[in-house]
């Protein structure tokens, strides 16, 4: 039982990975500190972003661990 809990924030850890590589991306091509527009279009960007990975993660986990 311990061991399915370690995997499981394994698989959290292991996906946040290209989350922080694409967040770089998107503040490289969207530049958030040049206006006050391109902020906002960057904070909803990110909500989405985060929106979808959840989903994508809560998926991920129950397929894998689910009964």
């Amino acid at each position: 039982m311990r061991l399915r809990g370690l995997l499981i924030i394994l698989v959290i850890i292991v996906a946040l990975i290209p989350f922080y590589y694409l967040n770089r991306w998107l503040q490289r091509v969207m530049r958030p500190r040049e206006a006050a527009v391109r902020f906002f279009l960057f904070i909803f960007a990110n909500f989405l972003l985060i929106i979808i990975y959840t989903v994508l993660i809560v998926g991920i986990v129950v397929r894998l661990f689910g009964r």
